[in-house]
């Protein structure tokens, strides 16, 4: 049964931990990232004529639209003038920036306008467009003006104009998937066929050859003088593992043909954020089978436990099966933030399709762990990359802004539309629950009857639903993965799925309880991590240096013991955090003539508490940088 999303203005988010971030998006980080593009200079770039004297990055604006984007979310539940005028702003800067026959791109404009449309496996103009558009649905949401749909329309159809399979058109598609996203949301919103027509050609072409086994990132850059063979064209970084690595770019096998997922993590997953739109909108069995396969593939051997992705820098990318290093030095872990950000996203696409329990807990790993650390609770400080373990003395703080500033817009995007990702409904009107995040939500059609969630997740495990109203609605309610053995409700209901369906519940509240002890995790033998990582409840600890003082966290081994909760505590701005114990022994033997000795490791008899703490709120208190979250066994 296809579901939608909760309409960002029926949902109210009272949740004290997730209102809390919200606000700290809303007044600090959105107007951080537009005052750090202002102050680079990034946001005037669509403002700027040919052979203006700074060369344009060739995805500065996609920023400018997805801050705007961003801030469109907030403006629905949460009116700020200021913040609407910076977005009125942007829409006439936009406007006023795209040129007679619908085209906009500020690197081109600048560069010269003889070579677009030269190197879109490289160059992002389409991707641009898709953040453009993207931006228009949440703008025209919010103020059913037109005055973004207008100009993007236009430029959808000069798009449309340029590829295709008709004679002189040009049969690409672009490198980096983004366009084929806002391509299918800016569908739903109007109902116009020719944008699925161009989402459908972007998402089957990709990957085909041609009679001599070539793409059309081959030809493409034989037209402009460049040799595809060497994966090296005159604007690309050496990011290809090898020549012509169009796995890079999910490019190598049409999409029903692939098997593996592969090459750069962000890419990838939108990429099958779209292709999931477009098998529910279409009902295209081939595409959703390929969907499915690829699913297994990321959840099975490539995602970190934090719901990260991406385990090799060079590429930004997946590497081989299993293969899932901690550390960002040496090629090991990237786990960038918007490939979390896109897993979460591709999340709620698949269960717009069908329920599954499993869907909606990497959904809630991924939105706990891998994506919420990346900002900084001062809120306008932020990470590119999210390893899992960090050296003693080797520090990683976040950075208040980037040259390639893809990441932080996309924590304003998503603190902002959070509502969407909590409730659904389906056609039948029953209401879900994904995640269990404090809030009300206005249903629909009946906006007499209120759904309310009551719990102060994550941190306390007890849950009341209560339904008021003249009309009563059935509820499906995901059990995580984590308590679905000792989970109670108090009402009957069936189990499917992982999702447990009531009956229809009228002015009544309905009472569960999911345990929320910790938990001790383990990796598959495959992955060659004998070591254990702590959890409770949806969050992942770590420890880190900052809580134990005297303690190498470096060259510490837990006991086979229990790990037990402590006393609720403030970190820095974030109250009521519940830490927790647990037994260590410390590696007795570290200092080595050489980098090879005679002797093994030895640990010492006695043992040490440890202190953990939620993955997420790292490196907000200082501290010297010692930071795990596997940690090796004493036993």
């Amino acid at each position: 049964m296809p579901l939608t999303p909760a309409p960002l203005r029926h949902v109210t988010i009272t949740s004290p931990f997730w209102s809390a971030l919200q606000t700290n998006s809303r007044e600090t980080t959105i107007p951080a990232i537009i005052h750090a593009q202002k102050t680079t200079g990034h946001w005037t770039c669509l403002t700027w004529p040919p052979n203006h004297p700074t060369k344009p990055h060739p995805f500065w604006d996609s920023d400018i639209y997805k801050v705007t984007e961003a801030a469109c979310y907030t403006l629905m539940t949460h009116p700020n003038p200021a913040l609407l005028e910076e977005v009125e702003s942007a829409v006439d800067m936009i406007r006023a920036a795209q040129h007679a026959d619908g085209y906009i791109n500020s690197y081109y404009t600048v560069r010269g306008l003889t070579s677009r449309w030269t190197n879109v496996r490289d160059l992002h103009e389409l991707y641009c467009i898709g953040h453009l558009i993207e931006a228009c649905v949440a703008y025209e949401t919010l103020t059913r003006s037109g005055r973004l749909l207008v100009p993007v329309m236009k430029a959808v159809r000069h798009v449309a104009s340029v590829f295709g399979t008709e004679d002189g058109k040009k049969r690409g598609y672009p490198g980096h998937q983004e366009i084929e996203i806002g391509l299918l949301r800016l569908f739903e919103l109007t109902g116009d066929e020719s944008l699925l027509q161009l989402a459908e050609y972007f998402l089957l072409e990709r990957g085909k050859r041609d009679e001599n086994g070539e793409t059309y990132f081959d030809r493409e850059a034989k037209a402009r003088g460049g040799d595809p063979y060497d994966g090296m064209g005159p604007e690309m970084r050496p990011t290809y593992e090898v020549p012509r690595d169009y796995a890079y770019h999910q490019a190598h096998q049409p999409l029903v043909e692939q098997t593996e997922i592969k090459g750069h993590a962000v890419r990838a997953v939108y990429h099958l954020t779209a292709a999931t739109d477009y098998a529910r909108l279409t009902g295209d069995e081939r595409v959703r089978a390929a969907v499915e396969r690829l699913w297994r593939d990321t959840v099975d051997t490539k995602m970190y436990v934090t719901g990260g992705l991406g385990a090799m820098r060079q590429w930004e990318g997946f590497g081989p099966r299993y293969f899932l290093g901690d550390a960002e030095a040496g090629n090991g872990c990237y786990a960038e933030t918007c490939a979390t950000f896109g897993l979460i996203n591709w999340c709620q696409r698949m269960l717009r399709v069908s329920l599954d329990g499993e869907v909606g807990d990497v959904m809630e790993t991924a939105l706990y762990n891998g994506f919420l650390g990346a900002v900084g609770l001062d809120g306008k400080s932020f990470y590119y990359e999210n390893p899992l373990t960090t050296a003693t003395g080797t520090p990683k703080e976040r950075s208040t802004w980037f040259e390639v500033a893809c990441c932080p817009p996309n924590v304003g995007k998503l603190l902002g539309s959070l509502g969407g990702l909590v409730f659904s409904t389906g056609e039948e009107g029953e209401v879900v629950v994904h995640l269990w995040i404090a809030g009300e939500f206005r249903v629909p059609g009946q906006e007499e009857t209120v759904v309310e969630v009551k719990t102060e997740m994550p941190w306390d495990g007890k849950v009341e639903v209560a339904v008021r109203g003249e009309k009563g609605v059935r509820l499906a309610l995901r059990i995580p993965g984590w308590a679905r053995e000792g989970y109670t409700c108090a009402v009957a209901g069936e189990l499917r799925d992982g999702y447990l369906h009531l009956p229809v519940v009228e002015n009544a509240t309905v009472e569960l309880n999911f345990p929320m002890e910790p938990r001790k995790v383990y990796a598959n033998p495959k992955t060659g991590k004998d070591e254990v990582a702590i959890m409770m409840g949806p969050l992942v600890y770590c420890v880190e240096d900052v809580d134990n003082e005297g303690v190498d966290v470096d060259y510490v081994a837990l006991v086979d013991g229990p790990v037990v909760k402590g006393q609720s505590k403030a970190i820095a701005t974030m109250r009521n955090v519940v830490p927790l114990r647990a037994k260590a022994k410390v590696l007795e033997n570290r200092q080595w003539g050489g980098l090879y000795g005679s002797s093994p490791w030895r640990w010492s008899e006695g043992t040490v508490e440890l202190v953990l703490v939620p993955y997420f709120l790292r490196m907000n208190r200082g501290g010297k940088g010692g930071m795990r979250v596997w940690n090796r066994r004493a036993d």
